[in-house]
Formats: C-alpha cells, sequence, structure tokens
C-alpha cells in the first residue's frame, strides 16, 4: 500500500475509533469495530478505503475469496481532496454489507464463469494427466507432492496426504495424489480468473450521498456504531456479525 494512502487510512481508523491491525495486508482485515448491544457483545471486520476521486480502488487479483470477505465486512471510504502535500478529509461514508451488495454481486457475476471452467477443467483431469505430468509411478513421495502443489499447502496437510505404504515407507497413492493434481490445477485456473482492481463505482456511491451513510463530523465514531447497532439488530443472523469483541 502506498504510504500516503496507509496513512489516509489510518486517519480513518483513529476517527472512527476502530481497532487497527498493524499488520493488516490488501487481502486482510483493515479494522476491528466491537459494539456492546443491550444482549451480547459483537464485532464487525471494517474495510477501510480512501481515495482523492470519485471511485475507489480495491485490490489486486480479486477473485471469490475476496467476494467472501466483502460479504462479511462493512466499508469506511473516506473521501479526500487531491492536493499534493496534505490531502484532506472532505466527506466519509459507511457502508454496510447490504449496501455493498449489488456492487459485489455485479462483481462476482464478471468472475463467476471463469471460476466455474476451473473447477469443470480440474475435475476432469485423469490418471493419464497425473502420469503426464509427474510421472508414471505406483505412489508418490511427499517431495513430488510439494513439486506439484508447491506453497499451497502446510507442512501438516502434505503429510495427511501420505494414504499408503511402499517398501516400509509412507507414500502417497495415485489417486490421492491425482487429487492434488486437480487442486493444483483448480489453482492455476482460478488465479487466471480473476479481476485487477475492480473499482467501486461512482454510480454505486453517489446513491449514499445526502443519506445516513454519509458521516458528518465531529461524531464520528458515535455515527458509525448507530449504523453497526441499527444492522445488527434488523439482521441478527447476517454473517458479517460476529459474537464477542475482539
Amino acid at each position: 500500500m502506498p504510504v500516503q494512502d496507509d496513512e489516509r487510512e489510518r486517519e480513518l481508523v483513529r476517527m472512527f475509533n476502530l481497532d487497527w491491525d498493524p499488520s493488516h495486508q490488501r487481502a486482510g482485515v483493515d479494522a476491528i469495530l466491537s459494539l456492546v448491544l443491550p444482549d451480547r457483545q459483537i464485532s464487525f471486520e471494517v474495510e477501510v478505503k480512501s481515495t482523492t476521486g470519485t471511485t475507489v480502488s480495491t485490490a489486486r487479483d480479486v477473485g471469490m475469496e475476496h467476494i467472501e470477505k466483502w460479504r462479511r465486512k462493512l466499508f469506511v471510504i473516506g473521501f479526500y481532496s487531491k492536493e499534493a502535500r496534505r490531502p484532506e478529509l472532505q466527506r466519509c461514508l459507511c457502508l454496510t454489507p447490504l449496501d455493498m451488495e449489488p456492487w459485489i454481486a455485479a462483481i462476482e457475476t464478471k468472475i463467476m464463469i471463469d471460476f466455474k471452467l476451473a473447477a469443470c477443467a480440474s475435475r476432469r483431469l485423469g490418471l493419464e494427466d497425473l502420469f503426464e505430468v509427474c510421472g508414471k509411478q505406483e505412489t508418490y513421495s511427499l517431495e513430488d507432492a510439494r513439486r506439484l502443489h508447491k506453497q499451497q499447502w502446510s507442512a501438516e496437510e502434505y503429510s495427511a496426504a501420505l494414504d499408503t505404504v511402499e517398501a516400509g515407507q509412507q507414500r502417497i497413492s495415485q489417486s490421492k495424489m491425482l487429487e492434488i493434481l486437480s487442486l493444483r490445477s483448480k489453482y492455476i485456473a482460478e488465479r487466471g480468473a480473476t479481476l485487477n482492481n475492480p473499482h467501486i463505482s461512482k454510480a454505486h456511491l453517489e446513491q449514499f450521498a445526502g443519506t445516513n451513510r454519509e458521516i458528518p463530523g465531529p461524531n464520528w465514531a458515535e455515527t458509525i456504531r448507530r449504523i453497526a447497532t441499527t444492522f445488527a439488530q434488523d439482521n441478527p443472523g447476517h454473517a458479517a456479525i460476529q459474537d464477542g469483541q475482539r
């Protein structure tokens, strides 16, 4: 993340009194909003964004994992001036998962066909494909599996794949290795089934201008908590609502 973007987003986190994760990354959790309701404590993951324009950038290589995460988050968006030295905050939006759903669904539609193709192609691999890629063996070693699937599995997952024994040594059967090949194929195909930094559009954001989603100062923290509380009360079973404070 560019330093200037990071500084603006830290400023938003302070203004809204959110819990900032200093080690967060673009695909991770930016901040947490904790609330105490009359009957329980809850928290929300928050996606913190800033822009000096009319649209908002999101992430590189946006795929289905991003879609799933965005559907469980509140979005805090700060609109800044274009001054080169010190952009000033002009207005803010706080959008719930339901506010963001039309835009998220549109992004999902754009990438869904490619993800379905990736799943279909990986399911159709057979033993001949395995032998072509990994060589024809009765069983395979952990090193064979690691050369194929690389860093996509943990050491524990690779060890769990050892499902047979040959000459007193734990090995991986052809059928299990074919599963690993299918997973690798799916991973490679899905990497190509992404969108590079789709922007939250001006048209989507403008519909919230002048509504209670546009947060005026100075009561930033109070207002976002009111929006989050109302959302939790109106949608008690929504996946964005997490039990307990973090």
